[in-house]
């Protein structure tokens, strides 16, 4: 969405042969930011765009920076309070037409902000990026059909079914569990049918059944093959929750129940008064609200971008991959920013739109990871405050994956 120029020399009509004390400056035609409504020099990724506006979404985009906004995504970006809030202003410039893609060959220097005087019009950059990525797209669309085709049989793997029923008594720490997951649940066919309101039963279930679904996503990623099994635990502990967020958001928005749909054919629904509850005490498991938010903040978004089959299970890998983990070594990190530049290429092809829509698809992707961060402190305020009643019990194996949470390292 571009704003029609505004032309500070309209009232001048004569040639400049005519006119030889009109300077240049004053004939060049003046542009508004589209995002701020400051003025543009120039179209900046694929906009009319400020100097400030740019150099915001250039760093963010290279620093693959997920912000949140306290006030629910409803803040108003103008110049004189562009620097309020950066979810919004980065929602603002993926929205008005600011392509990420053109960002790739762009270099960032946070203490200088660039003299686009002397730099080539982002028309030209925005070219040769296109001729950059048509010869890497066969190969990227030749491995995102092989990655989808991999997660697509991750995701429907069943265990024989008289092995459904089977349980392992004991005591198992995290590792083991990660390791060897029969022990938390067999691969149970999952039915996102939300065909009947939850027990507990249903919730322990559920959590249980998209714990081993998550480690089958974790150990298909090649990439981490090459981390070692210190900072994978590391790694399995952090994103377990974001990944869980984003499968329920999406069954949810499939089955368009009113809750929370799992993958047992239950779900959570809105109404508290419809949710389970302690059969002890009367308690109710979800305490903050953390349902109907998910519904405003994720469910309906990704049920609006109807996302294809590739876009979920690539945008899963995506999600376990989006953010830091704590405390793994530097080469671990670096794996794993190389792992999220490759995913985001093979997501971008999953998208049939023009590269200008499919920039913009990806950005409202990108922003739903912070939707997925909110819901994760919510519930963990939730589980925490559960184990401290008793309410429910997800078996001792979690322990160390929810102390992980309480501590927020995720």
């Amino acid at each position: 969405m571009l704003v029609d120029t505004i032309n500070i020399s309209s009232t001048a009509s004569t040639s400049a042969s005519t006119s030889p004390s009109l300077s240049v400056s004053s004939r060049r035609p003046m542009f508004i930011c589209v995002v701020c409504g400051d003025v543009a020099l120039g179209k900046h990724y694929g906009v009319n765009a400020c100097n400030g506006c740019k150099g915001f979404f250039r760093r963010s985009i290279w620093k693959n920076r997920t912000y949140a906004c306290r006030f629910g995504g409803k803040c108003e970006i103008a110049k004189e309070q562009r620097n309020c809030c950066r979810s919004c202003r980065l929602a603002k410039c993926l929205n008005v037409g600011m392509n990420p893609r053109a960002v790739q060959g762009d270099p960032v220097d946070d203490n200088i902000e660039w003299d686009e005087e002397g730099t080539p019009d982002v028309s030209e950059v925005g070219t040769q990026t296109c001729i950059q990525m048509t010869k890497i797209k066969t190969k990227i669309e030749i491995q995102k059909d092989k990655i989808v085709s991999i997660l697509r049989g991750v995701y429907n793997r069943v265990d024989p079914q008289d092995l459904w029923e089977t349980t392992y008594p004991g005591e198992y720490d995290f590792t083991y569990a990660f390791f060897n997951t029969q022990v938390v649940s067999s691969r149970t066919p999952i039915r996102p049918t939300a065909e009947r309101v939850a027990s507990l039963a249903d919730v322990v279930a559920d959590y249980r059944r998209n714990f081993v679904l998550y480690t089958d996503f974790v150990k298909s990623i090649k990439q981490l093959d090459e981390i070692c099994d210190d900072d994978l635990i590391r790694i399995a502990k952090s994103r377990f929750a974001a990944f869980y967020w984003w499968m329920c958001a999406n069954w949810s928005a499939q089955s368009g129940c009113d809750g929370v749909c799992y993958a047992n054919g239950a779900y959570h629904p809105v109404e508290k008064a419809e949710q389970p509850k302690s059969e002890e005490n009367g308690i109710r498991v979800d305490y903050a609200g953390v349902t109907r938010k998910s519904m405003d903040i994720l469910v309906n978004p990704i049920k609006n971008m109807e996302l294809s089959e590739e876009e979920i299970l690539i945008g899963a890998v995506m999600i376990i991959l989006a953010d830091p983990v704590p405390e793994v070594n530097e080469r671990s990190t670096s794996i794993l920013e190389n792992a999220r530049d490759f995913y985001l290429e093979c997501l971008a092809c999953c998208s049939k739109q023009s590269e200008e829509r499919t920039a913009v698809r990806i950005g409202q992707l990108t922003l739903l990871v912070a939707s997925i961060t909110d819901l994760v402190h919510m519930t963990t305020d939730n589980m925490q405050l559960s184990d401290v009643l008793h309410v429910i019990d997800f078996g001792r194996w979690s322990m160390e994956l929810r102390d992980h949470r309480y501590r927020r390292q995720f």
